[in-house]
């Protein structure tokens, strides 16, 4: 307990865990590092990508090291997996959870660009806990361990245990706090936004990403900024412990925690960094609501059956059932990181004057939406896909969407079907995340990013239909 403030303290991670993850980092690059001059030839992921086989024999090797020293953590596989976002995961039982990048930045690796690193995370109970980011063409790795600092690793074998004991190789971030002119990174520059683009060449000395974090923290660079595509939880996990214990500052760009934002990057010595978000807010960027999809979350299938009990028992007698629908209800699904839960009910009118007062004692706030897409083609009558529906960010609790439909109605029927068919075809599960991930680089805000998906769904729920005959699938 922090008795100055009454909070629980947070203790440091244990250094035995910490050299642990920092030598499967090591293993893994040197495995990398092997297969980089040698012949590579092509597999396929199951959405289709191409990448290096070598990928997959580093991610044999993690998983097999994993499974032995730490069996009950949960593990995941960050987008250049070569298992896919199906199988790139499993779940544990001890509440930790190892976030793998074996090879991030797999499409540089098979062209040839030595620029591609290993990433290790760690999470317990207290949030990130280990972060690392292993260059091992350089043979700089850059390792930091909560409460315990961050720590520059050189050559071919460093001891991890070494440089915590002598301190050797400690970073912190450099001390500018001059804005103009200041030395910033910039990753992905040819897909930024103009006006992004143009706001931050005004103001600061735009430079193409190098070391990256390791730059920043090292004082070679002022900045990172990462924009255009966003970047799957794999390479964001480790950079709030990096960042933190090496005296810096990581947000999105928009100011929101890193590992909750919209995939976009900024990292600062702190000192700069208000500025940096106070032009990107200027520049028009950052304002809407972007459409951000997270890699699937071993827990989320336990989250969405709790929220179901405690919303059935607090919504009663009028909620028949409560259902986890939508993306996080399917295995392997990326989705925007909140729970679609469905209500079903007799009455909707009823209902909705039911149910105001227990959800607005749990963070609910009813939305205007009181209608349903109706899918092309059919030509229903649009009240027969009316709903209500009531939304909660930021707690208490996780982030829901709460859908209330009618008992029997159509739209209540198709939100199950979807969910079922994608349990029930696992297969399909990649292609559909990796368009989605797509859909979200690709779309400036929610509302773009719903009107492109709607009509895709339709598509699959025809699909559905056909197996829904053939197998007595019913609601």
């Amino acid at each position: 307990m922090d008795h100055t403030t009454g909070a629980p303290s947070v203790p440091p991670v244990s250094r035995e865990l910490f050299t642990f993850a920092v030598r499967l980092a090591l293993r893994a690059g040197r495995l990398s590092a092997e297969a980089f001059h040698g012949d590579r030839p092509a597999a396929r992921k199951p959405d289709g990508t191409e990448v290096a086989s070598a990928v997959s024999a580093v991610e044999s090797f993690v998983r097999s090291e994993l499974a032995a020293a730490f069996p009950e953590d949960a593990v995941l596989f960050g987008e250049d997996a070569v298992s896919g976002e199906g199988a790139g995961q499993w779940a544990g039982t001890s509440g930790r959870r190892w976030v793998i990048g074996p090879v991030d930045g797999a499409r540089e690796f098979a062209d040839r660009v030595p620029t591609f690193s290993c990433n290790v995370a760690y999470e317990d109970a207290y949030g990130p806990a280990v972060g690392i980011v292993n260059l091992p063409m350089s043979r700089q790795l850059v390792a930091a361990g909560r409460g315990i600092g961050c720590r520059l690793l050189l050559g071919e074998d460093p001891d991890p245990l070494e440089a915590l004991r002598t301190g050797h190789g400690r970073l912190r971030a450099g001390g500018r706090t001059e804005l103009s002119g200041a030395r910033t990174q910039a990753r992905n520059m040819a897909e930024w936004p103009e006006t992004l683009l143009t706001a931050l060449h005004r103001r600061v000395f735009l430079v193409p990403a190098g070391g990256g974090v390791l730059d920043v923290l090292a004082g070679r660079a002022d900045a990172l900024v990462v924009a255009g595509p966003a970047l799957g939880y794999g390479g964001l996990a480790p950079l709030p412990v990096i960042v933190a214990e090496g005296g810096g500052r990581v947000t999105d760009l928009t100011g929101a925690p890193v590992l909750e934002g919209d995939g976009s990057v900024l990292i600062t010595n702190g000192a700069l960094h208000d500025e940096f978000l106070e032009i990107v807010a200027a520049s028009g960027e950052g304002h809407d609501a972007r459409a951000v999809l997270a890699d699937p979350h071993p827990d989320w299938a336990a989250g969405g059956a709790a929220l179901c009990a405690e919303l059935l028992a607090a919504l009663a007698p009028a909620a028949g059932r409560v259902e986890h629908i939508g993306s996080t209800s399917v295995p392997g699904m990326a989705a925007k990181p909140v729970f679609d839960l469905q209500v079903s009910v007799a009455d909707l009118e009823a209902a909705a004057g039911a149910f105001d007062a227990p959800l607005a004692a749990r963070g609910f706030v009813r939305s205007p939406y009181e209608a349903d897409h109706v899918p092309a083609g059919r030509d229903d009558d649009p009240a027969r896909w009316a709903k209500r529906m009531w939304s909660r960010r930021g707690g208490p609790g996780p982030d829901v969407n709460l859908h209330v439909r009618r008992a029997g109605s159509p739209n209540e029927r198709l939100a199950l079907l979807f969910r079922d068919w994608f349990r029930a075809h696992p297969e399909a599960v990649p292609a559909y995340a990796r368009f989605k991930r797509e859909l979200a680089h690709r779309t400036a805000d929610m509302g773009s990013y719903a009107e492109v998906k709607d009509p895709v769904v339709d598509l699959i729920v025809e699909v559905a239909e056909p197996w829904a005959a053939a197998t007595g699938w019913r609601p």
